[in-house]
Protein backbone atom coordinates (compact mmCIF):
# COMPACT_ATOMS: atom_id res chain seq x y z
CA UNK A 1 0.00 0.00 0.00
CA UNK A 2 1.16 3.48 -0.78
CA UNK A 3 2.01 6.11 1.83
CA UNK A 4 -0.80 8.33 0.51
CA UNK A 5 -3.33 5.58 1.26
CA UNK A 6 -2.04 5.20 4.84
CA UNK A 7 -2.13 8.96 5.29
CA UNK A 8 -5.73 9.05 3.98
CA UNK A 9 -6.81 6.28 6.38
CA UNK A 10 -5.17 8.06 9.31
CA UNK A 11 -6.82 11.33 8.35
CA UNK A 12 -10.24 9.63 8.12
CA UNK A 13 -9.80 7.97 11.53
CA UNK A 14 -8.72 11.25 13.14
CA UNK A 15 -11.62 13.12 11.49
CA UNK A 16 -14.27 10.60 12.56
CA UNK A 17 -12.79 10.43 16.06
CA UNK A 18 -12.85 14.22 16.34
CA UNK A 19 -16.50 14.39 15.26
CA UNK A 20 -17.54 11.69 17.74
CA UNK A 21 -15.58 13.39 20.54
CA UNK A 22 -17.32 16.69 19.75
CA UNK A 23 -20.73 14.94 19.75
CA UNK A 24 -20.02 13.27 23.09
CA UNK A 25 -18.91 16.57 24.66
CA UNK A 26 -21.99 18.33 23.26
CA UNK A 27 -24.27 15.61 24.61
CA UNK A 28 -22.68 15.82 28.05
CA UNK A 29 -23.03 19.60 28.10
CA UNK A 30 -26.69 19.43 27.08
CA UNK A 31 -27.35 16.86 29.80
CA UNK A 32 -25.55 19.00 32.38
CA UNK A 33 -27.50 22.12 31.39
CA UNK A 34 -30.74 20.12 31.58
CA UNK A 35 -29.93 18.96 35.11
CA UNK A 36 -28.95 22.43 36.24
CA UNK A 37 -32.17 23.91 34.88
CA UNK A 38 -34.33 21.17 36.45
CA UNK A 39 -32.99 21.49 39.99
CA UNK A 40 -34.59 24.87 40.65
CA UNK A 41 -37.08 24.76 43.52
CA UNK A 42 -40.69 25.29 42.49
CA UNK A 43 -42.16 28.70 43.15
CA UNK A 44 -45.06 28.48 45.60
CA UNK A 45 -48.35 29.48 44.03
CA UNK A 46 -50.32 32.32 45.51
CA UNK A 47 -53.87 31.66 46.58
CA UNK A 48 -56.30 32.96 43.98
CA UNK A 49 -59.03 35.30 45.06
CA UNK A 50 -62.55 34.07 44.42
CA UNK A 51 -64.13 35.38 41.23
CA UNK A 52 -67.02 37.78 41.60
CA UNK A 53 -70.44 36.42 40.73
CA UNK A 54 -71.25 38.38 37.58
CA UNK A 55 -73.77 37.45 34.91
CA UNK A 56 -72.23 37.02 31.46
CA UNK A 57 -73.41 39.76 29.11
CA UNK A 58 -71.70 38.53 25.95
CA UNK A 59 -68.40 39.64 24.45
CA UNK A 60 -67.38 43.21 25.18
CA UNK A 61 -66.53 45.80 22.53
CA UNK A 62 -62.79 45.10 22.71
CA UNK A 63 -63.33 41.44 21.85
CA UNK A 64 -65.57 42.38 18.93
CA UNK A 65 -62.95 44.79 17.60
CA UNK A 66 -60.29 42.07 17.79
CA UNK A 67 -62.57 39.56 16.07
CA UNK A 68 -63.34 42.03 13.29
CA UNK A 69 -59.64 42.79 12.80
CA UNK A 70 -58.75 39.10 12.66
CA UNK A 71 -61.56 38.40 10.20
CA UNK A 72 -60.52 41.34 8.01
CA UNK A 73 -56.97 40.01 7.85
CA UNK A 74 -58.22 36.50 7.04
CA UNK A 75 -60.55 37.48 4.18
CA UNK A 76 -58.59 40.58 3.09
CA UNK A 77 -61.57 42.94 3.10
CA UNK A 78 -63.52 44.86 5.73
CA UNK A 79 -66.04 42.85 7.74
CA UNK A 80 -68.84 43.65 10.18
CA UNK A 81 -69.39 41.40 13.16
CA UNK A 82 -73.14 40.89 13.55
CA UNK A 83 -73.26 37.89 15.83
CA UNK A 84 -70.80 35.90 17.92
CA UNK A 85 -71.62 32.35 18.92
CA UNK A 86 -69.69 29.31 20.05
CA UNK A 87 -69.47 26.56 17.45
CA UNK A 88 -68.78 23.04 18.63
CA UNK A 89 -67.08 20.60 16.29
CA UNK A 90 -68.37 17.56 18.13
CA UNK A 91 -70.41 16.50 15.11
CA UNK A 92 -67.34 16.33 12.85
CA UNK A 93 -64.11 14.43 13.43
CA UNK A 94 -61.26 16.63 14.64
CA UNK A 95 -59.17 15.85 11.56
CA UNK A 96 -61.88 17.21 9.23
CA UNK A 97 -62.24 20.38 11.30
CA UNK A 98 -58.47 20.89 11.32
CA UNK A 99 -58.28 20.34 7.56
CA UNK A 100 -60.96 22.96 6.98
CA UNK A 101 -59.13 25.51 9.12
CA UNK A 102 -55.86 24.73 7.37
CA UNK A 103 -57.39 25.13 3.91
CA UNK A 104 -58.95 28.46 4.84
CA UNK A 105 -55.69 29.72 6.35
CA UNK A 106 -53.72 28.74 3.24
CA UNK A 107 -56.22 30.41 0.91
CA UNK A 108 -55.98 33.69 2.81
CA UNK A 109 -52.18 33.92 2.41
Amino acid sequence: MTPEFHEGIQLAIVGVGTVFAALIITGLLVGLIGRLAREKPPVPAMAAAPLPDVAYGGPDKHVLVLLAAAAAVAVKRPVRIRRVRFVSHRHAPASWAQAGRTDHAQESL
